[in-house]
């Protein structure tokens, strides 16, 4: 049950294959629970919260006690990539940018 209007389940539907993602393209259709130890509240809030880190590390806390540690310099820098890889036109949608 929501807590707040603005509550919303996160869930990582598909990881998509790249070499900063090696060992984590099994998660599928996973909820997000935490970001850097922060809970998430909503796609926005994350987004915003993971553009705005400085924090060495990017720490996705998932469901099923499964955790998803990234480098924030080398994750930031390999997004590019993965969307032109995977001929995805932008990072996240024009509402989440806002």
């Amino acid at each position: 049950m929501a807590q707040s209007e603005d509550e919303q389940l996160v869930v990582v539907s598909q990881v998509l294959v790249a070499d900063i993602n090696i060992g984590y393209e099994d998660i599928v259709n996973t909820q997000v629970i935490a970001f850097n130890g922060k809970s998430v509240k909503n796609l926005k809030e994350l987004a915003k919260m993971v553009e705005s880190c400085n924090d060495e590390f990017l720490k996705f806390d998932l469901e099923y006690q499964q955790i998803v540690v990234l480098q924030t310099k080398n994750a930031k820098a390999a997004t590019l990539d993965i969307l032109t890889t995977h001929c995805i036109p932008s990072a996240m949608s024009d509402d989440l940018k806002q």
